[in-house]
């Protein structure tokens, strides 16, 4: 007979795991339903239907984004949203742009910014205010003036006491160039405000950067933690007589970097960007024996040409011979080459096929 311990906690932890089943399942469907609201608003066909969808949409995120599982929960069928959290997991930011009949964009967004432990989070509305701003504003923002973009990745750094969030922010700007951009954000209390003045550019520092270059053109602008750095391709005009026109700048394979030094993201020109090292490679060979392809792996190595020490080939490949049990071909006896006069004309011995080989001697007079 179970002792009513044993039923109480089977009953006990059986309730949990089906209240957690129960929970999936609904997180499940919001999210779906979120997905199916998403998919709509894409195949809109003009921004009167794009107005309406959206307005339901971002509602409905305002909606799931205020409960409290919504910080960690990954919305991973939303793949047109942005959704980034800081390492500190302090910050989250979900954001997503509407596409406009004239080519333009707009951007919504929210941050939910966490309260303490077991408090929950703030959640703020970000109001896309561009059209108002200058077309690159170094002003500090807020999230009633914001420039709007589509956040895809966000770098935690500390001011003394304080913590600043980079922010890598993407513009689809119009149907003639993008935009790619570096911004700080900080909290002043609950409140977020947009720049500060860290990045250090020719002209002194700025409190955002923007790379602006022509829509058909892919830049690069990432951080790598290997190498503790923001790199990004260096934007060149396609010819020197359109340098004042940013439509027409492109990536001229050479690299920049910001570096986080004394508070301070420090600009360094010129850096060698190169991929992460691969400790082993992995090459295809034919197996006589097998008759098949096999795969062999190697250390990538670089062999110096030079040492007569080194293995041909890394020692991973040698020349397939024929077996002398096998194979015994009679050689032809090879004659030995006369040796070349060596004389002033022809010192090295080269002889010239299309000059004649016997001179006439000359008559005496």
């Amino acid at each position: 007979m179970r002792s009513p311990l044993i039923i109480f906690c089977f009953l006990f932890f059986g309730s949990i795991i089906s209240a957690q089943t129960d929970q999936n399942q609904q997180l499940g469907l919001i999210e779906q339903e979120l997905s199916a609201m998403l998919s709509d608003l894409r195949a809109a066909k003009n921004d009167f239907v794009r107005d309406s969808l959206n307005q339901k949409f971002k509602q409905r995120m305002e909606d799931v984004l205020a409960e409290e599982w919504s910080f960690d929960h990954p919305f991973t069928s939303l793949t047109t949203v942005g959704k980034i959290t800081s390492q500190d997991k302090e910050v989250r930011i979900i954001s997503w742009n509407i596409e406009r009949d004239n080519g333009s964009h707009d951007y919504h967004a929210f941050i939910l910014k966490q309260k303490g432990k077991r408090e929950g989070h703030y959640l703020i509305p970000l109001i896309d205010n561009s059209s108002q701003l200058p077309p690159q504003p170094m002003d500090v923002l807020d999230a009633e003036n914001w420039y709007g973009a589509l956040y895809y990745d966000i770098r935690d750094v500390q001011r003394g006491k304080k913590t600043y969030y980079t922010l890598f922010g993407y513009d689809a700007h119009n149907d003639r160039s993008t935009i790619k951009l570096l911004d700080i954000l900080y909290f002043t209390g609950k409140t977020p405000k947009f720049g500060a003045p860290m990045f250090e550019t020719e002209n002194g520092f700025a409190k955002r950067v923007f790379f602006e270059h022509a829509a058909k053109a892919v830049m690069s602008l990432k951080y790598d933690p290997q190498r503790n750095m923001i790199i990004f391709d260096h934007l060149s005009p396609e010819s020197p007589g359109l340098h004042e026109f940013r439509e027409f700048y492109v990536p001229d394979m050479s690299y920049d970097a910001y570096i986080y030094d004394n508070n301070k993201w420090r600009l360094k020109q010129d850096i060698i960007a190169v991929n992460k090292p691969i400790e082993k490679i992995t090459l295809k060979s034919y197996d006589h024996q097998k008759d098949t392809l096999v795969s062999i792996e190697m250390k990538n190595e670089w062999i110096d040409p030079t040492n007569r020490n080194a293995p041909i080939d890394g020692g991973g490949h040698s020349k397939a011979l024929p077996e002398e049990n096998n194979f015994q071909a009679k050689q032809p006896k090879l004659q030995p080459k006369k040796e070349e006069k060596k004389g002033i004309n022809n010192p090295s011995g080269v002889s010239y096929t299309n000059l004649p080989t016997n001179k006439k001697k000359r008559k005496k007079r």
